[in-house]
């Protein structure tokens, strides 16, 4: 791993997250926190909202999990994305990547949540019958599922012996073994590939497959845009700031996973 530049000290701590280990929560969230301050200010200047999001558990029926939440609000990123998953394409995404169309926001915006999940830690076994957890140390090591997807995720940036188009396929067949095959996910999995496209020394990136555009470029081009009513009615009390930060750590954690210039790499 090779986390000299701010992609790859971002991409270091958020597969900290779901490692097995005993790592402290708060020096958890404390990693990804700078990460995300550093990428932000290079990526996003002065508009950055990503101070909005930290490193919390949730607990379910099954168990206890860590991953990026937003501090206030006290929701998982990734079901933010959920709740927008069938939000109409904004019109400064438009705007900004032109050939887009609404069916590929869509599959940016599943394919995202899907990341995020992958990066979230597997459940912490729930032992007190009165319902409170008990901390578990070291945290379950992941799935084989779940990573097979972070070391394909992990590959854009990381492996520049694999080719492109063989990166593609590892993470096509990594992504449905994670998530499962329903009509959406293997719908979604055929609008990604990984390619090199943009500037002239940039190297792999998660793009869409038929117009070559990132993912990151993507969901950073939706900062600012308006909560999308379908996320309201899911979660009304959520604000255009935390939208916000919601959107920016994606398109952060997305680029996170991907070769920056040649001047960053080295």
């Amino acid at each position: 791993m090779n986390p000299s530049s701010p992609r790859g000290r971002l991409r270091e701590a958020l597969l900290c997250v779901g490692e097995r280990g005993d790592v402290g929560e708060a020096d958890l969230s404390a990693a990804v926190a700078t990460a995300l301050r550093e990428l932000a200010s290079e990526a996003l200047d002065e508009r950055s909202s990503v101070d909005l999001v930290t490193v919390g558990a949730e607990d379910h029926p099954w168990g206890r999990n860590l991953g990026l939440r937003l501090a206030d609000y006290d929701v998982a990123l990734s079901d933010v994305l959920l709740s927008a998953d069938e939000s109409d394409l904004p019109p400064q995404v438009r705007e900004s990547c032109p050939t887009l169309n609404q069916e590929e926001w869509e599959a940016v915006l599943l394919v995202s949540k899907l990341v995020l999940t992958a990066l979230q830690s597997e459940p912490e076994p729930m032992h007190d019958k009165a319902g409170r957890h008990q901390q578990v140390t070291p945290r379950p090591p992941r799935s084989v599922a779940r990573e097979r997807f972070c070391l394909a995720l992990a590959a854009i940036a990381e492996r520049p012996d694999l080719h492109q188009d063989e990166l593609t396929a590892q993470l096509r067949t990594a992504l449905l073994d994670f998530a499962s095959e329903t009509p959406d996910n293997k719908e979604a999995v055929q609008r990604i590939a990984v390619l090199h496209t943009g500037e002239p020394q940039q190297g792999p990136r998660l793009c869409l497959s038929r117009s070559g555009v990132a993912f990151a470029k993507v969901v950073l081009s939706a900062d600012g845009c308006p909560v999308p009513s379908c996320v309201l009615e899911e979660l009304p009390d959520l604000t255009q700031d935390e939208w916000n930060a919601v959107i920016q750590v994606t398109g952060l954690t997305l680029m996170a996973f991907e070769t920056g210039p040649a001047r960053e790499a080295e």
